[in-house]
C-alpha cells in the first residue's frame, strides 16, 4: 500500500493521540473503515456499508479543545518541584500524559501563532495549569470555535478559582489571532472537560455564526447557527452538510408528520428538515444548546413549526409514555452522545415503538452493543457512514430501522 511521504505528515503524529493514520491516503482510509463497519455488523448485515468522503480533509475541525497541564518527567522530579505547564493534546495510548503541540493539521492552520502567543503570556503572567491530584494551579482548558464559512472565531479560556489579568489575556488573544469573540469561563470540578459554572464575556460578540449549505434535491437549503461556548456542534462543517443531507433524504422517504431530534443539540437536524414535516421537536439536556437552537429558529424564519425542549432523554420519554406516546405517523432521529443511549432511554423508547428510527452514531461499536436490542422489534433498513474524522478511526454511522411487522 503506497504511504504518504514523512514531510507532509504533522510534526507530532505518532506522539499525538488524535491522529491515528495520517500515514496512509486517504482513499485507503475510508477503505479501512467500510471494512471495520462490515466486520462489526456481519452479524446483522451482509451488504456494503458505504463511507461517504469529507470533502475536506486538512484543517477540517472547526473546535479544538487545547488542554492546560502540568509537565511529565521521565523520571518523576524531587519532592516540592514546580513543574512546567504544558499546552496542548495527550499522547497517545497514554491519556495522563500531556503533548505540547505547536501545530494541528487537522485543526485551524491559525493555530501555531496562538499557542505561541498563550504561552509567552501564561509564562509572563506566573500561571500555571491546575493539577488534579494537588489541586494546585489555574489553567485548564483553551477552547477555539471556528465558522468555516463565515470566518468568525472565538476562544475560551477555562480556568479554576483564582485571579489572572484578564486584559492581559484578550490582548495576548488579538495580537496572534483573528478572534471575533473571547470568553473567560470558571469551572470548579476536576474532570478534564471544556465547562463552565460561570461563564464572561471579554471581547466582541456573544457568539459566533456558522453556515451550513445542506444538499437538497432542488439545490441546497442554507441555515445559520449561533455557536455559545458549550453548544453542541459538529466537529467537521463541510461533512456535516453532507451527513444532514442523508438524513433529510431519509425523512423525505419516511414522510412523516412530526419528527422527534432525539439528543438535538442547536438544532441542526431539526432544521435541516423542518420544511418536510409539519412540526419537529428537538430534545437536548443542554440549556445552552436548546437556547442556541431557539436563537437559530429565528434566525433561519423557521420557528413556526420547530420547538425545543430541555430535559433529560430519559425522563422525556417516560413522560411520552405517561401521555399520548409517539403518534403512528411520526419518526424519530436518535444522534445520542459517544456513550450511546442510556439504558433506560432505550428501553422507553422500545415501549414507545416509533414507526422509524434513524439512529446517527459517532461510535458504532458502542451502536452494536444496542442493536440486538433494537432488532427485537425493528428491522434494519440501510446502514452507511459519513467519514466526519479524516485520519482518525473515527466514522459517523447512519442506521435506518423500521419497526417489524
Amino acid at each position: 500500500m503506497p504511504q504518504r511521504e514523512p514531510s507532509e505528515w504533522c510534526p507530532h503524529f505518532g506522539e499525538c493521540g488524535g491522529c491515528s493514520c495520517q500515514d496512509v491516503p486517504y482513499p485507503q482510509q475510508l477503505e479501512r473503515k467500510e471494512r471495520a463497519l462490515r466486520e462489526l455488523f456481519a452479524a446483522h448485515w451482509n451488504a456494503p456499508i458505504p463511507v461517504e468522503p469529507s470533502p475536506v480533509i486538512w484543517h477540517y475541525r472547526n473546535r479544538l479543545d487545547l488542554h492546560f497541564a502540568p509537565k511529565r518527567y521521565p523520571e518523576p522530579p524531587p519532592e516540592g518541584f514546580v513543574r512546567e505547564t504544558v499546552l496542548g493534546f495527550k499522547k497517545k495510548g497514554r491519556w495522563y500524559w500531556p503533548l505540547e503541540i505547536d501545530e494541528c493539521r487537522i485543526g485551524s492552520d491559525k493555530l501555531p501563532r496562538l499557542v505561541a502567543a498563550m504561552r509567552e503570556w501564561f509564562r509572563a503572567e506566573g500561571l500555571r495549569a491546575f493539577d488534579s491530584r494537588t489541586k494546585q494551579g489555574l489553567l485548564k482548558i483553551l477552547l477555539l470555535r471556528e465558522g468555516k464559512r463565515t470566518g468568525e472565531r472565538m476562544v475560551v479560556l477555562v480556568t479554576g478559582d483564582g485571579a489572572c489579568d484578564k486584559r492581559a489575556f484578550v490582548d495576548a488573544v488579538l495580537a496572534a489571532y483573528p478572534a471575533t469573540s473571547i470568553y473567560h469561563a470558571v469551572y470548579r470540578g476536576s474532570a478534564d472537560t471544556a465547562a463552565g459554572e460561570e461563564v464572561a464575556l471579554l471581547y466582541g460578540a456573544d457568539a459566533i455564526t456558522e453556515i451550513l449549505e445542506v444538499p437538497t434535491d432542488s439545490g441546497t437549503r442554507q441555515l445559520r447557527f449561533r455557536l455559545s461556548p458549550f453548544s453542541f456542534f459538529q466537529t467537521n462543517s463541510a461533512a456535516t452538510e453532507r451527513l444532514y443531507g442523508k438524513i433529510r433524504k431519509w425523512v423525505q422517504a419516511a414522510q412523516p408528520h412530526v419528527l422527534y431530534d432525539l439528543y438535538g443539540g442547536a438544532g441542526g437536524i431539526a432544521f435541516s428538515c423542518a420544511d418536510l414535516v409539519e412540526r419537529v421537536i428537538s430534545v437536548e439536556s443542554v440549556e445552552s444548546a436548546s437556547e442556541d437552537g431557539v436563537c437559530n429558529a429565528a434566525a433561519n424564519g423557521i420557528q413556526k413549526n420547530v420547538e425545543f425542549v430541555t430535559q433529560k432523554m430519559k425522563n422525556y420519554l417516560r413522560e411520552l409514555l405517561a401521555g399520548d406516546g409517539i403518534g403512528r405517523q411520526s419518526a424519530v432521529v436518535v444522534d445520542p452522545p459517544r456513550a450511546g443511549l442510556h439504558p433506560k432511554a432505550l428501553a422507553r423508547l422500545m415501549e414507545l415503538r416509533p414507526p422509524d428510527i434513524l439512529y446517527v452514531s459517532c461510535k458504532p461499536t458502542v451502536f452494536a452493543r444496542e442493536l440486538p436490542y433494537l432488532l427485537e422489534s425493528y428491522s434494519m433498513k440501510n446502514l452507511e457512514a459519513v467519514d466526519l474524522f479524516p485520519h482518525t478511526d473515527h466514522v459517523e454511522l447512519l442506521a435506518r430501522l423500521s419497526l417489524a411487522d
